[in-house]
């Protein structure tokens, strides 16, 4: 339900856990046992969170945008993107930054490695990120969530 939001939270530097078939019994107490923040869509779920003393958000965005405004209102999440912080959004690993292009020229294509001068490896999974074309559009989203704060304070 909301996996498009945890890459994003990951993205942003945050630990966080997603699990896309999980029962709500186990999910809750995963979020107990570890004293993380239960986010859901899901208003049963956020009722069981509450009475079992799990910190819960229940978000009603439309959009993405709307999600990650409400967390910057509750003074959750910045919308800032750190490039020493960001973390894997597939594995939540954090990414390690590549000084050195040779590190890399084996795993990505040439044209990119010419292309663009700032890397990063994931420490868990492998995966080689870079500020390609991609990076206008998340900036974007990151404005429109800004300007939309307001609606949630």
């Amino acid at each position: 339900m909301l996996g498009k939001l945890s890459r994003w939270l990951r993205l942003l530097g945050y630990d966080v856990l997603y699990f896309h078939d999980i029962a709500d019994d186990e999910l809750l107490r995963k979020a107990k046992e570890s004293n993380r923040v239960l986010l859901t869509k899901d208003f049963t779920l956020y009722r069981r969170a509450v009475i079992n003393d799990v910190e819960a958000i229940m978000l009603r965005g439309k959009c993405l945008e709307e999600d990650l405004a409400l967390l910057a209102a509750l003074n959750l999440i910045k919308l800032e993107f750190n490039r020493e912080l960001t973390r894997c959004p597939l594995c939540n690993c954090k990414l390690k930054i590549i000084k050195n292009k040779d590190e890399i020229k084996n795993i990505i294509p040439p044209n990119i490695l010419e292309k663009y001068d700032f890397f990063w490896v994931c420490n868990g999974c492998g995966k080689v990120y870079w500020l390609g074309s991609h990076w206008n559009s998340i900036n974007k989203s990151l404005l429109k969530a800004k300007s939309l704060i307001k609606k949630f304070e």
